[in-house]
């Protein structure tokens, strides 16, 4: 949803076309076994000569502008088989473009690793033939580096290897899922004796180790450390030293997003009886982390009432109740939000509110969001935290394409990087997974099996399915898209920056919709646009809807999820002849060239071009609204506010706001007027223009009618946060407004 789908763009499908031609020339070989490996050495010699390319380039500084793509073949399960059920092969036993269903290749890795899309490295089978071994969905090198994901000597299992031929004539195992490698201890019994290392006994190696770990968190390599704790936990000889490397561990697994594994890992760091400040404190952190805020003031009382002195408690236990505030009375500080969010990335700390709406089953369409009691228009439905974010800075000069080989989708921006985070994620918080997994997901079939060697089995293919139709574009803040979508002069409603938001992805699609959302950082807002009964079904665009868009253009932009909608709108645009519409376009074409003159003054002209608008709609969809008139009338009411006409800019202006399908009891005062009055019966659609079409209204009934300027400001207030989310700042933002 909004985010930048380049699949129709010329210069990425002549790119789609060439990584296509290899995939398909690839295929061909598929069941053909390699009679000649290349070398070892020489596999390691062109290697490590690749390596030195791309240091050199990185020394340079020559990656800024390059375009990352992450390719992605087509789909196939996760093996879902225990190691010791399957059967040992050699990479000389195995057959190109094939998964060698219940097969295992012991490997060891014989150079330092590259990061491309995959983390690679050359690596040996028992006999000595040597393949190049690419594994997918790894931790960003900022996180994890690619050293602590493969160095020399490393000894793994892979479960059901996938073999190909690569672009270089050479040869490699892919590894899409996490679940499908498993990485072996330097004592575990199922290294070949010929790859084992002594091991040295030393005494205290624990508690050596362990202060190695704690060097690595004073600079802040947290996966250096969480490896070196771990060491420290599987060397410990006493409770003390294991619980001391457990609690240090929990940071680490706290700063590497591994939440649950910190959680336990604090809760292991102390003897239950006799929990100690620090082992509290790190369980309230994890808990803070997870959102379980309740279990964290909880545990924060226990720590305040145990160790009274510590300075800590009073500050956080003040967080978490707002954050408890946030949650339960959907009660935000929406300036502290937009502090947070110029920050990159803007990740906000906020709670996430759900009050007035929950999930239920929605007749044909699968789940849905419905109110639980009447709301307003306006009113706050969902305030909600994402579950994942990729922020993509607005000086971002390289470029990530995300590419689906099956579906022929591409997209620029976050995707591609939203695709490892959301994997990682669920591997290493399971628990988590469930509300993710019980998303639409479209046809595809998972795997039932959950677990696999004690490892969570994650489904990279679900999971980039699951992505692909739940996701959304984000600005930054859409405060900030508002303020530059009247600034121009074509609509562009994607963003690169995109999130998944668990709640939000469960509302349903209609172009005519109930409710708006809006972004502050990886905060969602979801507001009504109309006043709504309880048990209303909330509906919003998956894409944003376009002027003069054909019925086709719009059903194509809709079929990657699968339905055709039939909406209002979409039953205007289906009962709109193709020369209807194109009348349409060059009249809206011959206005758009009219009023963007400064020195506007062709009232007729624009009122005669707008009657003619006026006529290319059929009218047989009365609820539909007709976004192109409602555009120009709004803005001929804004040329006649500064032509210093105010009754006929609030004529205008009314007219444009009927278009949207409101209704609107407006009588400004005149000859013919009883009394004026301003009032708002039933909202239409809700689109960028609205809060400036009450701008004029504030303006015009400010010199004619001044007792109905606060109603008007009421509305203008009241429409912009339906756009923006948000009401504090409508008076900053909306330029002109006193």
């Amino acid at each position: 949803m909004d985010t930048k789908d380049v699949s129709d763009d010329h210069q990425f499908i002549a790119f789609m076309k060439q990584i296509q031609t290899a995939a398909e020339k690839a295929s061909r070989r598929k069941g053909q076994m390699v009679r000649e490996h290349p070398p070892k050495n020489k596999l390691i010699t062109d290697f490590t000569i690749k390596l030195l390319a791309v240091s050199l380039r990185m020394g340079r500084d020559e990656t800024k502008a390059m375009i990352h793509t992450t390719q992605l073949p087509a789909p196939y399960p996760p093996c879902v088989a225990s190691a010791e059920d399957l059967e040992a092969m050699m990479i000389s036993d195995m057959r190109l473009e094939t998964h060698h269903r219940g097969k295992k290749v012991m490997l060891r890795v014989l150079t330092p690793p590259d990061r491309m899309t995959a983390v690679m490295a050359i690596v040996e089978d028992e006999k000595g033939i040597a393949v190049l071994l690419q594994l997918y969905q790894q931790p960003d090198e900022a996180l994890v580096p690619k050293k602590e994901i493969l160095s020399s000597g490393m000894v793994c299992i892979v479960k059901e290897p996938f073999f190909k031929a690569t672009t270089d004539g050479t040869y490699s195992v892919r590894v899409d899922h996490l679940s499908d490698i498993i990485w072996l201890d330097e004592g575990d019994e199922r290294i070949p004796s010929a790859w084992k290392k002594p091991k040295a006994i030393l005494s205290g190696a624990s508690t050596r180790i362990r202060l190695q770990g704690n060097d690595a968190v004073q600079i802040q390599d947290w996966a250096v450390a969480e490896r070196l704790y771990s060491t420290a936990i599987q060397e410990a000889k006493t409770p003390e030293e294991e619980q001391l490397a457990f609690l240090n561990r929990s940071l680490t697994n706290l700063k590497l997003g591994r939440l649950e594994k910190a959680l336990s890992d604090a809760t292991r760091g102390h003897d239950p009886a006799a929990p100690t400040e620090k082992s509290l404190f790190r369980e309230a952190r994890a808990l803070y982390e997870l959102r379980s805020f309740d279990k964290c003031l909880a545990k924060l009382q226990i720590l305040g009432e145990s160790y009274p002195e510590n300075k800590v408690v009073g500050p956080e236990m003040n967080r978490v109740k707002a954050r408890l505030d946030e949650q339960q009375k959907g009660e935000y500080s929406f300036s502290r939000m937009y502090k947070q969010a110029k920050v990159s990335p803007p990740l906000i700390d906020c709670a996430t509110f759900s009050g007035p709406v929950e999930v239920r089953t929605s007749p044909g369409r699968g789940q849905g969001l419905f109110t639980t009691k009447p709301v307003s228009a306006g009113d706050l439905l969902v305030c909600e935290k994402a579950f994942a974010y990729s922020h993509v800075g607005e000086d971002d000069q390289s470029t990530s394409l995300l590419m689906n080989l099956e579906t022929k989708r591409m997209t620029v921006g976050g995707q591609a990087r939203l695709l490892p985070q959301i994997v990682q994620k669920l591997y290493h918080n399971p628990d988590m997974s469930r509300a993710f997994l019980d998303l639409h997901h479209g046809d595809y079939q998972p795997v039932t099996v959950s677990e696999c060697d004690g490892a969570p089995v994650v489904d990279s293919f679900l999971v980039e399915r699951t992505v692909t139709l739940n996701s959304f574009g984000a600005p930054r803040t859409s405060r900030e898209s508002f303020k530059e979508s009247i600034s121009r002069s074509t609509g562009d409603s994607t963003f690169r920056t995109c999130g998944m938001w668990l709640l939000a992805s469960r509302i349903n699609h209609s172009c005519v919709s109930n409710c708006r959302r809006s972004f502050i950082g990886d905060m969602q807002i979801i507001r009504a646009t109309k006043d709504l009964p309880a048990d209303a079904e909330l509906v919003f665009p998956y894409r944003s809807p376009e002027l003069l868009e054909s019925y086709q253009d719009v059903q194509k932009g809709l079929a990657g999820w699968g339905f055709t909608c039939g909406c209002e709108l979409c039953l205007e645009r289906k009962a709109t002849s193709y020369s209807a519409l194109q009348k349409r376009r060059a009249i809206s074409q011959d206005l758009k060239h009219l009023m963007s003159n400064t020195a506007f003054c062709h009232v007729s002209r624009a009122r005669k071009l707008i009657s003619n608008l006026e006529q290319t709609y059929r009218g047989k969809e009365p609820n539909a609204p007709q976004l192109e008139l409602s555009e120009h009338c709004i803005g001929l009411g804004c040329h006649l506010a500064e032509m210093d006409q105010p009754l006929a800019a609030i004529e205008m202006v009314i007219k444009g706001l009927e278009a949207l399908g409101c209704i609107i009891i407006a009588c400004p005062p005149g000859e013919n007027a009883t009394q004026p009055k301003l009032e708002v019966k039933r909202w239409g659609a809700t689109t960028c223009h609205l809060p400036w079409a009450f701008l004029q209204l504030c303006k015009a009934y400010e010199s004619l009618a001044p007792e109905l300027f606060p109603v008007a400001l009421g509305y203008l207030q009241l429409s912009y946060c339906m756009v923006v989310g948000e009401k504090e700042t409508c008076k900053d933002t909306v330029l002109g407004l006193a």
